[in-house]
């Protein structure tokens, strides 16, 4: 092996041991990251821009945080994934929109949705989004 042929392949080598890690430095915080997927996804409706970062607070404080997730999550971010895509940004968006009260005011895109907390199907469950149409409000008799 010639000495050029050896730096280059060095070069080449050290390169690529030192692109991830500045990649995954160099990547927005994660929360910043989520709560651009919820803007993004979420574009036709009015949310409320404190309650989305409540949110996105109380979901990786709630879940295992550590580096693979933060790792899981910098992928998504540099391969611009989206909620078809991934069952993890899907689920992101899901429980927003469960955790804020667009199902309680029968998905109203008019209103500003508001974010009440973190959904647990146990401790807050939601009304059915659907009742309104099966049990239709009474109407005033003429």
């Amino acid at each position: 092996m010639k000495r050029r042929t050896f730096f280059i392949l060095a070069g080449i080598s050290t390169g690529l041991l030192i692109l991830p890690p500045a990649l995954y430095i160099s990547a927005p915080p994660l929360r910043k990251f989520a709560i651009q997927i919820i803007q993004k996804e979420l574009h036709y409706l009015k949310l409320e821009p404190s309650g989305v970062e409540k949110y996105v607070d109380d979901y990786f404080n709630s879940s295992v945080n550590d580096m693979l997730v933060n790792l899981r999550w910098k992928t998504f971010y540099y391969l611009k994934i989206s909620p078809n895509q991934s069952a993890r940004v899907f689920e992101l968006i899901k429980y927003y929109l469960l955790s804020s009260d667009f199902f309680i005011h029968k998905t109203d895109e008019s209103r500003t949705i508001n974010y009440l907390g973190l959904y647990n199907p146990y401790k807050s469950p939601i009304p059915n989004p659907y009742s309104f149409q099966i049990y239709p409000p009474e109407r005033p008799s003429a």
